[in-house]
Formats: C-alpha cells, sequence, structure tokens
C-alpha cells in the first residue's frame, strides 16, 4: 500500500491547532479524509443557503405592511418582522424569546391566536385590540404540521384595521350629510312648483289664507283635517314657504305608507345592530333628517298607538330616541300633521291618544270639499288646463257650456278628482276644444245634470248641444256615418260635416 499526501485546509488547521500542511497517508485513509472533506463542504454550502433564504424570506416580510410573527411549538416567539413593530409598538427584544402566555399576561394583548391555534390545530382568524396603542387588528394564525401531524410551529399575519375603521366611519358621516342634502335638494326642487300654490276664491279658502299667513313665521303645531284629495298637502307646503324655515328641510311622510313594523324606525332611526335585519350602520329617522326644518305626518289617524305616546314625547320635550339607543338627541322641528279621519271619533274607539289630538290641534286648518266651494272650479279647472297644455303640447280651451258641466258634478275625490279629469281631457283627442258631452263622457251621464249644464244657453247653443249629442250617440251606437245618417233622418254629408264642425272623432 502506498503512501500519500492529503492536504490540510485553514478550518483543519484550526480545528488541529497545528500550523501544518498535509500530511502523509495511505490510500484507505486518504479516501475516508476526501469523503469527509466533501461532506464538511456540501454541509456549509447548505447552511448558507439556508441563511440566505431565511435573509430573503424576512426582507420579503420587513417590506409588507402586515405584521408576521413565528411561535414554535411551545407557544414561545421566534421572529417577528418590522411591521409587526410597527402595528403594535413593541420592540423586537421584548417579544421574540418570550411566551406568548407571558406577554398575554402582561396586558400586550387582549388575546392570543397562536396559543389557539397550537390547542385547535386549525387555522383561526380574529380581531383583537392592541392594549399600548388601542389599535384593532385582524390577526389569522396559521398551523404548520410535521410528519406526525403534530403542530411545530405557527404564523400568524396581523392586519390594521384603524384606518379601516376610521374610513368606513368617515364614509356612514357622509351618508349622513348626504341623506340631510337630499332632503334640501328634494325640497329646493319643489319649492318653486306653481302646482303648490292655494288657488281659489271661495270665502272659506280665503280664510284659510289668512290664518297661514298669521302662523306661517310661527313654530306652533298645525293640524290640518279634510277629505281625502282636497289639498291638504298643498296647505302643509304653503306653511312651510311661508314660514322662516322655507331654506330648510321639508319631509313629508306618509304614516299609512309605512309597514306598522317599519315605522318607527323610519322615524326615530336606530342604532347599529338596534335589531334583526337592522344595516350594521345607524340610520338617521326622518325627525332627525328634518332638523332644522318642517316635517309633514300625512294620515296621522293611522299611526299605530304604541307610537303615538313617542310621537307625544317629540311634541312635549323635543327630542328623540333612536331605536337601541342610550342618549336622547334634541330637535328643532316645526311638526304639521294632516288626515282624512275624524280624530274625535277615533279617540272615542281607543284608537288615538286624546292628550297627543291636543297637542296636535293648536291650530286646527279645515280644508272644505270642492262641492262646497263651486265658485273656486272654474280658477282650479282653467289653472289646470294651463297646465296640462304646456306639459302636454297642447293648446285647448274650454267650450261654452264646459264649465257648466263641471260644476254640476258633486266630485267625490274633490281637487285631485278635477286635476286628473281635466289631465284626460286634455290627452284623450286632438280637438281644440273640450265640450260638454266631453265631459259627461267621462264623468258619467248619471251624475252630472245636464237641465243645470244647458241653463241659460240661448236657444241656438241649445240646439247646437242637442244636436251634437244625438249625432254623437247614433255614431257610437251604429259604428258608420251612413248608418247613423239613416237613423237620424238625414244625408250621410249632413252627418259627416256636422260630426266635423263638433269636433266629433271619426272612425
Amino acid at each position: 500500500m502506498g503512501e500519500n499526501i492529503f492536504q490540510i485546509d485553514d478550518m483543519l488547521k484550526n480545528e488541529l491547532k497545528k500550523d501544518i500542511d498535509y500530511i502523509k497517508v495511505d490510500d484507505m485513509t486518504l479516501k475516508i479524509l476526501n469523503s469527509y472533506k466533501n461532506l464538511l463542504n456540501n454541509k456549509n454550502e447548505t447552511i448558507i443557503k439556508i441563511k440566505e433564504s431565511q435573509i430573503n424570506a424576512f426582507s420579503i416580510g420587513d417590506a409588507i405592511s402586515d405584521g408576521i410573527c413565528v411561535v414554535d411549538k411551545d407557544g414561545i416567539v421566534t421572529a417577528i418582522n418590522k411591521g409587526y413593530t410597527q402595528i403594535t409598538g413593541i420592540e423586537e427584544h421584548e417579544i421574540v424569546g418570550h411566551h406568548m402566555q407571558i406577554l398575554l399576561d402582561k396586558g400586550l394583548f387582549s388575546n392570543a391566536v397562536s396559543l389557539q391555534v397550537l390547542e385547535q390545530k386549525k387555522k383561526i382568524t380574529t380581531l383583537s385590540t392592541i392594549t399600548g396603542n388601542n389599535k384593532k387588528v385582524l390577526i389569522t394564525g396559521n398551523p404548520f404540521f410535521d410528519k406526525e401531524g403534530e403542530v411545530i410551529q405557527v404564523l400568524t399575519v396581523m392586519r390594521d384595521l384603524t384606518e379601516l375603521i376610521r374610513l368606513r366611519n368617515n364614509i356612514e358621516e357622509m351618508e349622513k350629510r348626504n341623506e340631510k342634502y337630499l332632503s334640501e335638494l328634494n325640497y329646493l326642487r319643489n319649492m318653486n312648483k306653481e302646482d303648490e300654490t292655494i288657488i281659489g276664491e271661495n270665502h272659506d279658502i280665503k280664510r284659510l289664507i289668512e290664518l297661514i299667513n298669521y302662523v306661517a313665521n310661527t313654530d306652533i303645531t298645525v293640524l290640518i283635517t279634510g277629505e281625502t284629495g282636497c289639498g291638504k298637502e298643498v296647505f302643509s307646503t304653503e306653511l312651510h314657504h311661508k314660514s322662516n324655515r322655507k331654506n330648510l328641510p321639508y319631509v313629508k311622510v306618509n304614516c299609512a305608507a309605512l309597514p306598522e313594523n317599519l315605522i318607527e324606525s323610519e322615524l326615530f332611526g336606530y342604532e347599529k345592530g338596534a335589531f334583526t335585519g337592522a344595516l350594521n350602520k345607524e340610520k338617521l329617522g326622518m325627525f332627525e333628517v328634518a332638523n332644522g326644518g318642517t316635517i309633514l305626518l300625512d294620515e296621522i289617524g293611522e299611526m299605530p298607538l304604541n307610537l303615538q305616546s313617542k310621537l307625544l314625547r317629540v311634541l312635549q320635550e323635543k327630542e328623540i330616541m333612536r331605536i337601541g339607543g342610550t342618549k336622547s338627541i334634541k330637535l328643532d322641528v316645526r311638526v304639521i300633521a294632516a288626515t282624512n279621519q275624524d280624530l274625535s271619533e277615533l279617540i272615542k274607539q281607543g284608537k288615538f291618544r286624546e292628550d297627543l289630538f291636543y297637542r296636535l290641534n293648536v291650530v286646527p286648518l279645515k280644508i272644505p270639499p270642492l262641492r262646497e266651494r263651486k265658485d273656486d272650479i272654474a280658477i282650479l279647472a282653467y289653472r289646470f288646463l294651463e297646465k296640462f297644455n304646456i306639459k302636454y303640447s297642447k293648446a285647448k280651451s274650454f267650450g261654452s257650456t264646459a264649465i257648466k258641466a263641471l260644476e254640476s258634478y258633486s266630485w267625490p275625490g274633490n281637487v285631485r278628482e278635477l286635476e286628473n279629469s281635466i289631465e284626460r281631457l286634455v290627452v284623450i283627442d286632438d280637438n281644440s276644444y273640450i265640450t260638454n258631452n266631453d265631459i259627461i263622457n267621462i264623468l258619467g251621464k248619471d251624475k252630472i245634470s245636464l237641465s243645470q249644464v244647458n241653463t241659460n244657453l240661448t236657444l241656438k247653443e241649445a240646439v247646437s248641444v242637442f244636436e251634437k249629442e244625438l249625432i254623437e250617440n247614433a255614431l257610437k251606437k251604429l259604428g258608420s256615418t251612413y248608418k247613423a245618417a239613416r237613423a237620424l233622418g238625414v244625408t250621410q254629408p249632413t252627418v259627416f260635416r256636422k260630426a266635423k264642425a263638433y269636433g266629433i272623432k271619426l272612425k
């Protein structure tokens, strides 16, 4: 067996503590020494690569804003990134090498997700509060397992929600302001509408207008009563427009249109999560939206009895409390109530609080039905005709007996029915004139007295009215000018000519 030379490197020199460059060995020893040397070199390269990968991983971790914390199987913190320190305010030396339970006992955290992960052996996400700076954070703990299924370490990722929560609160605050702005915008859009002006020369209407002028600039509560369609909302709008609150919100609430289980939240609002189905944010009630301005409680007789006590408190104390709330909110709102019901009768039936009635009925405005103010029918009819001529690009006018036909009708639907009828008369055909026959056709012959319509007509006018009615009825019944002429005992050209003259539409 020959001798071989084995070169000794610096690392071996240090280990041997001898300054020698080589030794002579046999073949087998040389093989063993060379194999051992290769193993050491491979091990060193592996260690270097691991260290480099660790450096790269933590460089990435330090570059992100989320906090990262590594805990071993015993619950001891082994590493954190810079983001963790920035979020928690805890320095690396204060946490690394310490058990999470000790940190929890010191009150640094409200809970420790990593300990829960070690116990339950599954991914866990929860909200927590950093005690030192009161930051709200979202923490997710991720377990890592060995081959036996045991947790060997936990990686937790912490996200700071403080800014997100602040932004959410800012958005909610903006939404509340937007609700008020929307209400004011709707008011400004409607404040100059001509059809919201009270029209009438009737003695009772003039008296009501005079009363409105007296009380408009006060904060006194007004109760408007009258039949359906008589214009209660128009009188309420006039009150607001003439008040010193005219440039502030005007909110209209129809108590009959709101479901009973929602009317309280709509009127008074609610706090976050106050009840099942509530949005996870506070909601302004109509009273808060109207704050500083006026609120109209239409169909007040439909308000549930259990809410009437709350409304009474609003009127007495000038404050509300939201559903789920713990503090009162002061209000400065002018309240107008309206109803088509007899509240005195509802009080007798136990359906309306007597004390609330007296609080609302400080200044009563009772609007007469249209059948009791026939002297205003012509004024209103011409006003509505002008309105719908503009709206539908028409140029219609009333015939000589049309107004008489309108005045001979009882108008059970009041001003609203009159307005709807005029709109219908404007759009149903292209004739230039609205005649009494047109009105009779849409309102019903049995509901209009022809004798009243034809009063004060000249003989020629009465003959024309009667002739037009005969021709129109014959054409509707028989369907052609030839058959109508035969039935009336005249020629077909005569029927055709007169129909055109009277504005009768031919099929």
